[in-house]
């Protein structure tokens, strides 16, 4: 028993003897790479595993409709439409989130309880604005170095834990101010599509005990959040129009079955 513990000691001090030294060289330089090469190739590592461990919904009903939406909210707000990429996955907590390569994944569980088009715009809104804002990138290039030295140090490839550390990371970048931000910045892009921007203060409202919209049970009461919307000022006499007809946004709901 001494012995194995004697072995279990010294093996642990040379991991973290090699971790720490590993952590020291400038490998970025060593490498002549930038940043965003390294955060670019990161980014379609991790999105294709996540992709691998997502069952994601392919019916027209849900996804044509959920595409028109994305469309919309990019061309009035000049934000190039090809650059977001909105995926729904058949999960049924209740959340949405931005991830790396600039994709938002929307959770079925979280369309289940959107009762109108602009509270799902609410939602991606929010999502496209962490974005647009760089909340996602600036927070995940430099952790995201030291996600594939420990994985490369340890040899585990678990592509559930992997994830997982990947959404932490992004999680924990997110500030009070940047969620602030995205809200903000998501109820201006409903104004300009024509919906109502209060929504996005409904939403929050509505969904406050389903950890609605990206890392919100970690950042802030969504009543405050909700309040700061209700302050903000839109031009008056705004004609609100829907994007979508009645019977399309009806057979986007009865597709998340």
């Amino acid at each position: 028993m001494k012995q194995i513990i004697k072995e279990f000691l010294v093996s642990a001090v040379l991991f973290f003897s090699i971790l720490f030294l590993t952590l020291q060289v400038d490998w970025m330089k060593m490498f002549h790479l930038t940043p965003t090469i390294v955060g670019d190739k990161l980014s379609e590592w991790v999105w294709d595993l996540t992709c691998m461990g997502m069952h994601e919904v392919k019916n027209d009903n849900v996804c044509l409709p959920v595409d028109t939406l994305v469309n919309e909210m990019c061309k009035a707000n000049g934000i190039d439409t090809a650059s977001i990429h909105v995926v729904v996955s058949r999960n049924s907590e209740v959340n949405a989130y931005a991830t790396v390569g600039r994709h938002i994944i929307v959770n079925t569980g979280l369309m289940e309880k959107m009762d109108n088009e602009a509270q799902l715009c609410a939602v991606i809104g929010h999502e496209v604005a962490h974005l647009e804002l760089g909340h996602i990138e600036s927070g995940i290039r430099q952790k995201a170095i030291f996600q594939v030295l420990l994985i490369l140090l340890t040899g585990n490839g678990n592509t559930e834990g992997l994830i997982n550390l990947t959404t932490d990371m992004i999680s924990n970048s997110i500030t009070r101010a940047k969620e602030d931000q995205a809200d903000e910045q998501g109820a201006r892009y409903l104004y300009a599509m024509h919906l109502d921007p209060m929504e996005m203060a409904n939403t929050l409202e509505s969904f406050e005990s389903y950890g609605i919209l990206s890392y919100l049970t970690d950042h802030a009461d969504s009543k405050e959040r909700a309040a700061r919307i209700r302050k903000m000022h839109f031009g008056k006499n705004t004609t609100f129009r829907p994007v979508l007809s009645p019977e399309t946004w009806q057979a986007l709901k009865n597709g998340l079955d």
